[in-house]
């Protein structure tokens, strides 16, 4: 390749980095880097080829790599953002809730489960004192296998959803709101629920 092509070069590795920034470090094909550059797909093999030879990315097997992309953490999970909000206080019925959108989330921050995860906005002030405030949003695992002391979402019947400890005594589990300024008596939400998912991550803002 010309010597007079190193500055297309370097376009080209900068439009690759841009690109990974805005693609969760996927780097572009050699069609979107024609297409970019406006040349056939086998002249954009030729540069890149090129490129891996004299030091300016990593080009092996159809796979770019440069320092940048080389950093991202391809470890994701991919969490579903529901329409409704749970309520950390009286259980409510919610009808018709969907998911409005789909967002990776490295697995590290997830402690690395895997599985069906999910986020919602928090109403209410019965879990405060487990550090979650009205307007958290809460990311929780689907599943229904509990242990003692998770923060779990819960369908209590002819009521709703809510957010609660889950917590067991000798007549067996119940849902326990995380609030000390409640009586004991609000604070007890029954033994008669369904575990919905368990509570993995909170979400504040500053």
């Amino acid at each position: 390749m010309r010597s007079k092509d190193k500055e297309l070069m370097i376009k080209i590795r900068s439009y690759i980095d841009e690109y990974a920034l805005e693609n969760l470090g996927r780097s572009p094909s050699t069609r979107e880097i024609g297409e970019e550059f406006n040349m056939s797909n086998v002249t954009a093999f030729r540069y890149l080829k090129a490129m891996s030879e004299q030091g300016i990315l990593k080009y092996e097997d159809g796979e770019i790599h440069t320092e940048l992309i080389d950093k991202f953490n391809t470890d994701m999970n991919v969490v579903g953002a529901l329409s409704a909000s749970v309520p950390a206080g009286s259980p409510d019925m919610v009808d018709d809730v969907f998911v409005d959108e789909y967002f990776p989330l490295p697995s590290a921050l997830l402690h690395g489960l895997s599985g069906k995860f999910y986020m919602m906005p928090v109403c209410g002030e019965s879990m405060v004192d487990a550090g979650i405030d009205d307007g958290d949003h809460i990311i929780f695992q689907e599943d229904n296998v509990t242990r003692e002391g998770d923060i779990v979402v819960a369908y209590i019947e002819g009521e709703g959803n809510t957010l609660k400890r889950y917590c067991k005594d000798e007549k067996g589990p119940f849902l326990w709101a995380e609030n000390e300024s409640w009586t004991n008596e609000r604070r007890m939400f029954g033994r008669q629920f369904e575990v919905r998912g368990i509570a993995v991550k909170v979400m504040k803002d500053l």
